[in-house]
C-alpha cells in the first residue's frame, strides 16, 4: 500500500521521536503527528464523511492544517484545500463543485465563508480555527473525543488522495484529481532530486498549502525524513529570521519570491550557512535573479518543471547545471525518473531539437482527470499523454527548455514571440525589478510587443533605454515597441503573473483577445 497514510505510519513507525512538524514555538513529533491524524480521521468518521468525499481545508499554513492531511488520507477522504485569495462567490464556487460535506476554516476567513454560507449546497459541517459563528465546531472540540486509534481505512493506490483546483487564470477552476499512487510516484524526488533524507534536514514549508508546489514540496519532504518547519504564509523578511534561526536546509520558493527576498535589506546581512538546496519552480526564472540569487545565497539551486496536472515536477534542473555563464541556466532541466516528456507540433509530430512545440507528459504522476469533468480530461489526456499547453524545445543533450504558456504567444507580423525570452533580455537591466510582457492590437502587425515594468527603487530609467537595452539580445521583431511602467504587476498565489489582468485594458472594445 502507498497511500499518504501509510507514510505518516511509516515514519512514525521509524523515527517516532524524531522531530517531524515546527510551527511558531510548538513542535510535533512523528509519533505524536501520526495519533493527531488519527483523532482527525476518526472525528471524520464519526461526522459521517464517506469513502471518497472531499474535505476542504481553507486557511494559511499551521501545524493542525498538516494534521488534518494526513487525517484526511487515514479516513479514506480526499484532501481538497481552497485558495485562500478566492473571493467569496469563488469560494463558494469550489466548494459546490467538490461536492465536499466537511470544511475547515481558519479565523480569518469565518467572515467570507459565513458570508456564503447559504449558497453551499453539499457542506453540511463546518469546523473552524479560531473564533467564528457558534454553530460551528471548534477543531479541538471536534478532535477532542476522538481515539487516536488508526482506522485504516485510506482506500486504494488508485483512489483520488489530494483534489487541487488549477489556478483558473481564465474560466472556473477545475479540480485536479491526484491519487496516492500519483504522489507515491513523486515522493522519491525529496531525497534524489532535492537531496533531503537526513534528521538534520530541515525544510521551510512557506507557499501556499492549496497549491502542489506547497503542499506537494511539504510531503516529498516529509517522505524523506525532513522536518517541517511552517508558516503561514511566504513573508520574505519572516523568511531571512527563520533560515538562520532553525538552521533550514531545504526551501522551495517561486522565483518572484526569490527577487522579494533578495531586496529585503536584512539579505545581505543573513546567514545562509545552512541552505544547502533552494528548489524553484512554477514560473520562468530570468537568468540575472538566478546569477543574483546562486551569488547571494551561495546554495545548490534545483530548478523544477511541473504542473498541478503531473503532481508536480517532471522535469529538474540539477545544481550541477548551475554554472554562471552556461546555456543551460535557460533551462529548465532532464526529466526525472519515470516521466516520458516530448515537444509536439500542431499535429502531434514530435518535434526536432530546438523546434518549440508543445510539451506533452505521460507516466504514473499525470492525474487521474479533473473532477467530474470527462470533456476537459479528454481534452487534457489524449493517448495517454497529458497536453501542458506549455510551449518549449529540447536541446540535442536531452534537455528542455521553456519558451512560454502556448495561450501566452504573441504573433506579430507573422512571426512567434514567447514572452519569457522578451522579459529574460528585459530583466537584465538594472532598472527592472519586475517585468511582463503582453501583446497589444496593432494596426500593422496584428499584434505588438508591450512590456509592463515595475521599476527598482529609485530608479528613473525610461521606456526608450529599456527598448534600446534589447537590441544585442532579442531579434528585432522581439523588441518591445513600447513600455508601460506599474507599481507592482498582478500575480496569482502560486507566483505567476496575471497576463489576462495586464491585457484587459488593451483589449478593450475588441470582441477577441487577439489579431
Amino acid at each position: 500500500m502507498k497511500t499518504v497514510g501509510e507514510m505518516l505510519r511509516w515514519r512514525a513507525r521509524l523515527h517516532p521521536d524524531r522531530v517531524a512538524l515546527r510551527y511558531e514555538d510548538r513542535e510535533t513529533r512523528y509519533r505524536e503527528l501520526d495519533r493527531a491524524a488519527n483523532r482527525v480521521a476518526n472525528a471524520l468518521i464519526a461526522a459521517g464523511l464517506s469513502p471518497g468525499d472531499r474535505v476542504c481545508v481553507l486557511d494559511k499554513g499551521h501545524d493542525a492544517f498538516i494534521e488534518v492531511v494526513f487525517g484526511i488520507a487515514k479516513a479514506g477522504g480526499v484532501y481538497t484545500p481552497v485558495n485562500w485569495r478566492l473571493a467569496g462567490p469563488e469560494i463558494a464556487y469550489v466548494l459546490n463543485d467538490s461536492e465536499a460535506p466537511i470544511l475547515f476554516v481558519g479565523e480569518p476567513f469565518a467572515g467570507i465563508v459565513a458570508s456564503v454560507e447559504t449558497e453551499l449546497r453539499s457542506v453540511r459541517s463546518i469546523v473552524r480555527w479560531g473564533d467564528g459563528p457558534d454553530a460551528w465546531q471548534a477543531y479541538e472540540s471536534f478532535c477532542g473525543d476522538a481515539s487516536d486509534e488508526d482506522p485504516r481505512r485510506d482506500g486504494a493506490d488508485e483512489d483520488a488522495a489530494w483534489q487541487l483546483y488549477t489556478s483558473g487564470t481564465t474560466g472556473h477552476p477545475k479540480g485536479t484529481e491526484i491519487t496516492h499512487a500519483n504522489l507515491a510516484e513523486v515522493m522519491v524526488l525529496g531525497v534524489t532530486g532535492f537531496g533531503g533524507g537526513s534528521e538534520e534536514d530541515v525544510a521551510l514549508v512557506c507557499m501556499p498549502l492549496y497549491h502542489i508546489g506547497g503542499s506537494g514540496f511539504a510531503l516529498a519532504m516529509f517522505f524523506a525524513g525532513a522536518q517541517l518547519l511552517v508558516t503561514r504564509e511566504a513573508n520574505p523578511a519572516e523568511i531571512l529570521e527563520l533560515i538562520p534561526k532553525h538552521r533550514v536546509s531545504h526551501a522551495f520558493f517561486v522565483p518572484a519570491l526569490i527577487n522579494f527576498v533578495l531586496q529585503q535589506p536584512t539579505c545581505a546581512s543573513t546567514d545562509f550557512s545552512s541552505l544547502r538546496t533552494i528548489l524553484y519552480g512554477a514560473s520562468p526564472i530570468p537568468e540575472d535573479l538566478l546569477r543574483s540569487a546562486v551569488d547571494t545565497i551561495g546554495c545548490d539551486f534545483v530548478q523544477a518543471y511541473g504542473l498541478t496536472e503531473t503532481t508536480g515536477a517532471v522535469v529538474l534542473l540539477p545544481a550541477a547545471d548551475h554554472v554562471p555563464g552556461s546555456p543551460r541556466l535557460r533551462a529548465c532541466g532532464l526529466p526525472v525518473f519515470g516521466a516520458e516528456v516530448r515537444t509536439v507540433d500542431a499535429k502531434g509530430q514530435q518535434t526536432a531539437p530546438r523546434e518549440v512545440g508543445e510539451i506533452i507528459v505521460r507516466g504514473g504522476m499525470v492525474m487521474k482527470g479533473y473532477w467530474n469533468r470527462p470533456d476537459a480530461t479528454a481534452e487534457a489526456i489524449r493517448d495517454g499523454w497529458f497536453h501542458t499547453g506549455d510551449a518549449g524545445y529540447f536541446d540535442e543533450d536531452g534537455y528542455l527548455y521553456i519558451h512560454d504558456r502556448v495561450k501566452d504567444m504573441i504573433v506579430s507580423g507573422g512571426e512567434n514571440v514567447y514572452p519569457a525570452e522578451v522579459e529574460s533580455a528585459l530583466f537584465a537591466h538594472e532598472g527592472v525589478a519586475d517585468v511582463a510582457v503582453i501583446g497589444v492590437p496593432d494596426e500593422k502587425w496584428g499584434e505588438a510587443v508591450k512590456a509592463v515594468v515595475v521599476r527598482t527603487r529609485g530608479s528613473q530609467v525610461d521606456a526608450q533605454t529599456l527598448i534600446e537595452a534589447c537590441r544585442d539580445k532579442i531579434a528585432g521583431f522581439k523588441i518591445p515597441r513600447s513600455v508601460d511602467f506599474v507599481d507592482e504587476l498582478p500575480r496569482n498565489p502560486t507566483g505567476k503573473v496575471l497576463k489576462r489582468e495586464l491585457r484587459e485594458r488593451y483589449w478593450e472594445g475588441h470582441d477577441r483577445g487577439v489579431n
